[in-house]
């Protein structure tokens, strides 16, 4: 496959452009989500997704209406993310239970229920159910135009409310006793970072699937630490990084199907880019850091 097709061939375009916002907007995002520890509840989030878009989609499609809208469907998912990270904070505040004993539970636990909503549909006859099982490894050749126009407004719109409020963001990270007393609202501006993180590993549940969405935010970002210690350089060099591992990974995938190897899904060949550039990554720092010892 000539690497030019992806810009001339219009599924192949709507699939770049697909999987680079994604990669963009969750690389983004991806060091914030590191520097709080908070990579478990990005897994429970994209697991818990997967109920509240195959909801939505049955809910929908028994009424005739069309199941596949994009935008109910990330609707869906926004709000059993939402619900998921409440029943989180629920646990963790009222119980003696840990936060990752309490998130390890809600994410098996959605994921479950997902998973026996797919098998319903899949072995009933429900219109417009066919590819539906994409979203368990993702598909970046399904994505339509409307696919990519709510990625760009959502992933966007996410990016500049997290530039906007960046300073505060940045102070209730780092340096929570001091947020507070400097008149810093806490809980609206954590909430804001939840918001976020729900809101972007929603729209990439579609391209990289639930499965491996938590390493689309992650991996990047892992990545880009071993080459920066300031936080807006960490940012924009992960970002970077999931941009360039999209448009890679989203190639690979396409140009396997065209070979005997046969077809790869998107998901996990954006997700191998990644760890590779991961691992690269974390060698160079540790051969730097070895020279810089011995001389």
């Amino acid at each position: 496959m000539n690497p030019f097709d992806l810009l001339t061939d219009y599924t192949y375009t709507q699939a770049l452009l697909g999987t680079v916002i994604i990669g963009v907007c969750a690389g983004a995002l991806g060091p914030l989500v590191l520097v709080q520890r908070q990579a478990l509840i990005a897994d429970a989030i994209a697991h818990s997704s997967l109920l509240g878009l195959l909801g939505v989609f049955l809910i929908v499609a028994t009424f005739g209406f069309d199941g596949r809208n994009p935008l109910l469907l990330i609707a869906g998912s926004i709000l059993t993310g939402l619900i998921a990270v409440a029943i989180i904070s629920v646990i963790t505040d009222r119980t003696v239970i840990h936060r990752d004993a309490a998130m390890a539970a809600t994410l098996t636990t959605f994921f479950s229920l997902g998973m026996l909503l797919l098998q319903y549909i899949s072995r009933n006859p429900i219109p417009g159910k066919a590819g539906i099982q994409d979203y368990l490894l993702g598909n970046a050749s399904t994505l339509t135009r409307a696919d990519v126009k709510s990625a760009l407004v959502i992933g966007g719109g996410v990016l500049l409310i997290l530039s906007l409020v960046h300073l505060k963001q940045s102070a209730v990270v780092f340096d929570a006793p001091f947020a507070q007393p400097a008149g810093i609202i806490l809980n609206i501006v954590r909430s804001l970072g939840f918001i976020a993180l729900v809101a972007i590993t929603v729209i990439g549940v579609k391209v990289v699937g639930v499965v491996l969405m938590v390493a689309v935010v992650i991996a990047p970002a892992v990545a880009a630490r071993q080459w920066t210690n300031r936080l807006i350089p960490f940012i924009a060099c992960s970002g970077a990084i999931g941009g360039l591992s999209a448009v890679l990974g989203t190639y690979f995938s396409i140009a396997a199907g065209e070979t005997a190897v046969g077809s790869i899904p998107t998901g996990p060949a954006i997700v191998l880019v990644q760890g590779l550039i991961a691992a690269a990554s974390l060698t160079a720092k540790k051969v730097r850091s070895t020279h810089v010892f011995s001389s």
